[in-house]
């Protein structure tokens, strides 16, 4: 039997995904594979460590997540049990204790986790963590599988076509095909944060207090920040929340409530925090979920059919199928959530085709959409006073739920059209104008109105304004500057004639870096486009970010031409594709899951294309019986030899021991092609 060598490049949600396929098609089609995954810590966690402390929540009810496929959306079923993170945390004898949650079996101490509750992230990271080693008691006897604790340093194709894969010890995995799933990004800095930093670091010497994080995870450094430090944190979203958390509750605060009233207990040992952002407004919290697992909204006007009907008329009409979101898709948006709030507010559905758009509720929705439009502050005690009571307003729509408010219901609409984001924005479906309008001014709208915390962080986000604890200096279009006479950042913003300036010690970036090949600070993707194997994604002249794929997810090298036996899914591809981060959800055919099974069915294919080829040429050993790993170094053009060393796992001990071949001996190689 054939083997070849596959290799995962990043073992978080969406490495697991993809390793789930491979299971399901190995054991189907008989396929002997010999599987190495490229993950420094544990398989399946990314940054979802189960190390975490408990107040860090997801954003999602967690009986809307899952890490498997559901029914019916692939053909091959996977080869395990499949619960959903609720289901799982219940047979694991999870329950709930006050905000906290603890495995305590069925003694009938605290509570059932109910479908609405938000779990920590750390139980999310031992939910993937267990479903990595259900795959693993699920592997078909002609499939090994050996997990390198070691990050990717570099990669090269070989003459024949196979990748190299280079880690960080120097040992070299050769694959057959190779999956790229290596998530978040750090990038390069810019020259404000380059500049903030510099900042930072001259002035220390004057100011113990005083520092700089550009990168808040992971949230253990936030333990370097003095208790009588300043804190402004920039970003008022999900990282916000966060380091929100971290600075409170984290250092021994409580929240204690006292009827309907939620109120923050001091620990003594809370920083002041700032809060500020580009606009200033808080993310909307989530409204409770009435819906179920799989409800959703399931829309009449913005829809995929619409936007294929409009490409055809773009494409007769200007020649081009690219369209433009304001002109032609905002007017069905806006129609498809004021049908929502209309029918919601008259208590029963409405015809679809008899409904317009009113004036009335087209206002209404241009007010959730953009609510400081055509509106200023007179001064920073005006802005605060709008701030908390639009607080107070949202979470009073919050309780009322996603189906029951008419506001909610009207703002899940952006949750529930994913799949026509997705037809709408993906492999330049817009226009490059368009396209960077849309996710600098449209997609910041969409995440903060629709993708925000569960409503318990804005009620403690208002606890922590009533305790001091948290202040608003600031207000739309603050900006940072540095008072070197002072040795601190200071916060400004105009309101009317006038100035307000707060000086602040610490400055924590709570936002994550959008990914781009030229910028991200991995040697591995430096590596990657300086050898030319990825490119970024252009639309026209705009960079949205993520690099360059087929509409099959297979990569494109620098001269545009597919690799051929190299796959990225995930947050690397976010800018050809769209809204890539979030997990699947049980009973619903979600993107990850048939990204994964779209890639693994296009590597199943070139296997079988290829058994039915030509037999591949004998395979050379090394002398001594040292296996060699020849690779073309694109820079160089030269053809170099690499010994391999041991690898430095638990995991190839083991194989090692039980004589099993070495992954750095090459197998016998794919019909040679020209490398690129």
């Amino acid at each position: 039997m054939k083997r070849y060598n596959i290799t995962i490049v990043g073992m978080g949600p969406r490495g697991l995904s993809v390793l789930e396929r491979l299971v399901a098609h190995a054991g189907e089609q008989q396929l002997a594979l010999d599987i190495s995954l490229v993950e420094p810590g544990e398989c399946g966690q990314g940054v979802h460590s189960a190390r975490q402390p408990q107040h860090l929540l997801i954003n999602t009810v967690a009986s809307q997540v899952t890490l498997f496929p559901a029914p019916g959306v692939v053909a091959l079923p996977p080869r395990c049990a499949t619960p959903s993170l609720t289901e799982w945390a219940r047979q694991s004898g999870y329950r709930r204790v006050g905000d906290q949650y603890y495995r305590i079996g069925a003694t009938g101490a605290g509570a059932e986790i109910s479908e609405a509750d938000y779990l920590p992230r750390r139980l999310l990271g031992e939910y993937l963590t267990w479903g990595y080693e259900q795959l693993l008691a699920g592997l078909p006897a002609h499939v090994t599988l050996r997990h390198h604790r070691l990050r990717a340093n570099d990669m090269w194709q070989q003459p024949d076509g196979r990748c190299a894969v280079e880690l960080d010890s120097g040992f070299i995995l050769i694959s057959d095909y190779l999956f790229l799933t290596t998530g978040h990004c750090n990038n390069a800095p810019t020259e404000q944060e380059a500049a903030c930093a510099n900042f930072a670091q001259e002035q220390a010497r004057h100011n113990s207090k005083l520092a700089y994080i550009r990168h808040v995870y992971p949230l253990d450094k936030l333990v370097q920040i003095d208790a009588d430090a300043r804190v402004a944190i920039q970003g008022l979203g999900l990282t916000a929340h966060d380091v929100i958390a971290e600075l409170t509750v984290g250092r021994g605060g409580q929240f204690v409530r006292e009827g309907q009233t939620l109120r923050y207990q001091k620990s003594g040992r809370e920083p002041q925090l700032i809060l500020f952002s580009r606009h200033c407004l808080p993310f909307a919290a989530r409204g409770v979920n009435q819906k179920g697992l799989a409800g959703r909204h399931r829309p009449h006007y913005f829809t995929p059919d619409a936007v294929a009907a409009l490409r055809e008329r773009a494409l007769r009409e200007r020649g081009s199928a690219q369209l433009d979101f304001d002109l032609e898709l905002l007017p069905l948006l806006r129609r498809e959530m004021g049908y929502v709030y209309r029918a919601t507010l008259d208590g029963g559905a409405i015809e679809p085709a008899a409904y317009q758009l009113a004036e009335e509720e087209g206002a209404i929705i241009d007010v959730l959409l953009f609510p400081l439009r055509g509106r200023e502050f007179a001064s920073l005690d005006e802005f605060r006073r709008y701030f908390d009571d639009w607080l107070r307003r949202d979470l009073a729509e919050a309780v009322r739920g996603n189906v029951g408010s008419a506001v909610k219901a009207a703002t899940d609409v952006l949750r529930d059209v994913r799949a026509t984001w997705q037809a709408m924005l993906e492999h330049g479906g817009l226009t490059p104008a368009s396209h960077r309008k849309f996710l600098n001014v449209y997609n910041p709208v969409i995440n903060r109105i629709s993708f925000g915390p569960p409503r318990h962080r804005n009620e403690q986000l208002l606890a922590l304004r009533e305790a001091g604890v948290v202040d608003i200096v600031s207000g739309p279009g603050g900006s940072v500057a540095f008072d070197d006479s002072a040795a601190c950042f200071e916060l400004r913003t105009r309101f009317g004639d006038g100035q307000e300036r707060h000086p602040f010690d610490v400055l924590a970036v709570a936002r994550l870096d959008v990914f781009s090949p030229q910028t991200d600070d991995s040697p591995f993707m430096q590596n990657l486009v300086r050898r030319g194997l990825v490119r970024p994604y252009y639309n026209g002249v705009y960079h949205p970010g993520g690099i360059d794929i087929e509409p099959g997810g297979g990569v494109l090298n620098a001269a545009g031409r597919p690799l051929g036996n190299v796959w990225a899914l995930g947050y690397l591809v976010e800018g050809a594709h769209y809204y890539t981060h979030a997990l699947p959800r049980p009973e619903l055919a979600s993107r990850q899951v048939l990204d994964a099974e779209r890639c693994v069915g296009a590597m199943c294919a070139a296997i079988a294309a290829h058994a039915t080829a030509s037999p591949p040429p004998a395979r050379r050993e090394a002398a001594g019986g040292h296996a060699k790993a020849s690779g073309f170094d694109p820079v160089g053009g030269a053809i170099v030899a690499l010994p391999v060393v041991a690898a430095e796992t638990a995991e190839t001990a083991a194989a090692a021991a039980a004589g099993q071949e070495s992954l750095a001996t090459p197998a016998e190689p794919l019909a040679p092609r020209v490398p690129v």
